[in-house]
C-alpha cells in the first residue's frame, strides 16, 4: 500500500504548465477564468469578483472562488506552444486539469456536400414589317414616311435586321438626300423580319467542405469582375450637349465651347477609365456544424450564389444575380435535404405599332411588330452532410472524389443523365431492413465456418522422437555421438558415458591435439 501511495505528483510547486491537444490556448483560457471569478459563495467573494479586471487572454482568481479553490488561481495563454500556464496550488491545479481534459477533447468533424441544381430556359421571338419612302420637296427640302424608317433608310442595313428570316426590297438613292441630310437615304425600302431565338442553361455544381464541431467553415468559388464595360460614356454624353451650346452661342464662342466639349469629354474618358468598380462574384457557402450524441447535425447555413449579367445600357452596365439563402436546419448523418429553391416562369410581351392603322384588322400587321420574351428559371439548393469518426471515412470520402474525378476525365465533353443521387454508405444506415442483412451475413459467414471445419479432415497425429533423442530413444537404447565438429551421430561401438537412470548415452570424441 507504501509503495502504491507514495509515488511522484505531477505539477509539483505553484507554476504549471498543461499543453492542450485540441482546444484553443487563448479560448481556453477566458473559458477558466469565468469559471474562476463567476464561483463564489457570499457578498464579499463577489465582490472581489467584480472588482477584479476583466481577462483577455487569462487572469487571476482570488476569494471570489474560495467554495471551489483553496487560494490565488491565474491562468495564462501561451498562443505559440498552445500552452496554459497556470500559477495555483497543486491542489487547485489538478482540479482545473480535469476540466481542462474535459474541454480538451478529440474534435468530431463533418464532411458537407452541397448541391446546386439551376435549369434556365430562354424563348424569345420577333415579326415585324419597316418600310420608308422619300421624295425631294420643290424647295429643295426632303419627305421621309414610313413605319420603323430608321431600319430601312439607312445606308447599310443592320445585321440585327438580316438575321432570321428577311425579306425586302430598296429603291434607288435620293439625290439631293446626301446634300440635305449629310447621307444617302434610298427612295423607297420594306424589309420583313421574323427570327426566334432560344437559350437552355443548365448547371450542376457540387461545392463541398470539411469543417470541424461548433466551428464556422467557409468556401468560395468564383470571380472578381469589373461592373461597367465602357469607360467612355462620359465622352459620348458630354460632346452632343457642349456642341450644342456652341452652336447656340455664335461663332464667337465656338471655338472656346468646343475646347471646353474636348475636355469634357477626356475628364469624361478618364473618370470612367479609372472608376471602374469590382465585385466579387460566385459561389459562397459558410456552414456551423453541431453534432449531437444522437447522430444529428444541426447546421447554420448561409449560401449565397451571384453571377454577372449581360451587360446594359450604352455603358455597358453589368448587373449581378443573387440568389442568398440563410437557415438552421437539424438533419441525420447522410440524409439529404433541400434548403432553397425557386421557380420563376415570365413571359415579357411588347407591341410597336402606328396609332389607330396597327389596330386595323388583318392590314394592322404592316404598320406594327410585336416581340416576345419568355423566361423559365428552376434553381434546387440540396445539402447532404456525412460525420467523419475514424480516419477511415475520410479515406473513404477521398477514394469517391478521385473516382469521380476519372469518371468525369473519362466522360469529358459527353452529355448524360443530368440527374443527382447521393452516395449511401449502407452499412452506416439505421433500420429494420438493414439490420436484418447485417444479421443474415452474420449467419452465413458463421454457418459457411462451420461446413469448411466439418469437412475438413481432422489432423492425423504423428509421434515424433524427443529434440536430440536417438533412432531408440522411444525404445531407451541408443548413443548420440558429437564429433569434433560438433556434428552429432548415432551408434553403440564407441565408448559412451551413461548417466545414471537414462537409456541413452552421450559420447563426446575429442581431437588428439
Amino acid at each position: 500500500m507504501i509503495r502504491a501511495l507514495d509515488v511522484p505528483v505531477e505539477g509539483e510547486g505553484s507554476i504549471h504548465v498543461h499543453n492542450l491537444q485540441y482546444a484553443d490556448a487563448e479560448q481556453m483560457a477566458t473559458t477558466l477564468q469565468s469559471l474562476i471569478t463567476g464561483r463564489g459563495g457570499g457578498a464579499a467573494s463577489k465582490a472581489r469578483a467584480g472588482a477584479a479586471a476583466a481577462p483577455q487572454a487569462g487572469g487571476t482568481a482570488g476569494g471570489g472562488a474560495a467554495g471551489s479553490f483553496e487560494g490565488q488561481i491565474n491562468v495564462q495563454a501561451h498562443k505559440a506552444t498552445n500552452s496554459l500556464l497556470i500559477t495555483s496550488s497543486l491542489h487547485d491545479y489538478l482540479s482545473l486539469r480535469r476540466v481542462i481534459e474535459r474541454l480538451d477533447a478529440s474534435p468530431r468533424q463533418v464532411f458537407i456536400e452541397a448541391v446546386i441544381m439551376e435549369m434556365s430556359v430562354n424563348r424569345s421571338s420577333r415579326l415585324g414589317l419597316a418600310f420608308h419612302g422619300g421624295v425631294p420637296s420643290p424647295d429643295d427640302g426632303l419627305s421621309v414616311f414610313g413605319f420603323e424608317a430608321g431600319r430601312t433608310a439607312t445606308p447599310t442595313l443592320s445585321p440585327e435586321l438580316l438575321t432570321g428570316l428577311a425579306l425586302g426590297i430598296r429603291g434607288p438613292e435620293i439625290p439631293e438626300a446626301a446634300q440635305i441630310a449629310g447621307f444617302s437615304i434610298p427612295s423607297f425600302g420594306i424589309v420583313l423580319n421574323a427570327i426566334a431565338n432560344s437559350g437552355d442553361v443548365n448547371v450542376l455544381s457540387t461545392p463541398h467542405i470539411i469543417a470541424m464541431d461548433n466551428v464556422q467553415a467557409e468556401i468560395t468559388v468564383g470571380a472578381n469582375v469589373p461592373l461597367q464595360t465602357s469607360g467612355f460614356g462620359g465622352l459620348g454624353g458630354g460632346l452632343p450637349g457642349v456642341a450644342g451650346l456652341a452652336g447656340a452661342a455664335g461663332q464667337q464662342g465656338a471655338a472656346g465651347l468646343a475646347g471646353l466639349a474636348g475636355l469634357g469629354g477626356m475628364m469624361g474618358m478618364g473618370m470612367g477609365m479609372m472608376g471602374v468598380q469590382r465585385q466579387n462574384v460566385g459561389t459562397t457557402i459558410r456552414i456551423t456544424p453541431h453534432i449531437n450524441d444522437a447522430g444529428e447535425i444541426r447546421m447554420e447555413i448561409e449560401e449565397e450564389i451571384s453571377e454577372a449579367g449581360e451587360a446594359q445600357g450604352t455603358l455597358g452596365v453589368i448587373p449581378i444575380n443573387q440568389r442568398i439563402a440563410k437557415t438552421q436546419v437539424v438533419v441525420r448523418d447522410q440524409q439529404t435535404i433541400v434548403i432553397g429553391g425557386l421557380m420563376r416562369d415570365r413571359v415579357t410581351t411588347s407591341e410597336d405599332k402606328i396609332p389607330i392603322l396597327g389596330d386595323i384588322p388583318l392590314l394592322g400587321v404592316l404598320f406594327r411588330r410585336r416581340s416576345t420574351s419568355t423566361q423559365k428559371t428552376n434553381l434546387l439548393l440540396f445539402l447532404t452532410p456525412y460525420v467523419i469518426r475514424s480516419p477511415g471515412d475520410l479515406r473513404a470520402i477521398f477514394e469517391r472524389k478521385m473516382r469521380e474525378r476519372q469518371e468525369f476525365i473519362d466522360r469529358f465533353f459527353v452529355f448524360g443523365d443530368s440527374g443527382y443521387t447521393p452516395p449511401t454508405d449502407y452499412s452506416r444506415t439505421r433500420g429494420l431492413v438493414s439490420e436484418i442483412l447485417n444479421a443474415m451475413s452474420a449467419s452465413e459467414e458463421e454457418h459457411r465456418l462451420m461446413e469448411e471445419m466439418r469437412t475438413r479432415p481432422p489432423p492425423e497425429h504423428v509421434p515424433r522422437p524427443p529434440v536430440g533423442a536417438g533412432p531408440d530413444s522411444l525404445s531407451g537404447r541408443g548413443t548420440i555421438i558429437i564429433g569434433p565438429d560438433g556434428e552429432e551421430s548415432f551408434g553403440d561401438d564407441a565408448a559412451s558415458i551413461v548417466a545414471p537412470g537414462v537409456g541413452t548415452s552421450v559420447t563426446i570424441q575429442v581431437p588428439d591435439e
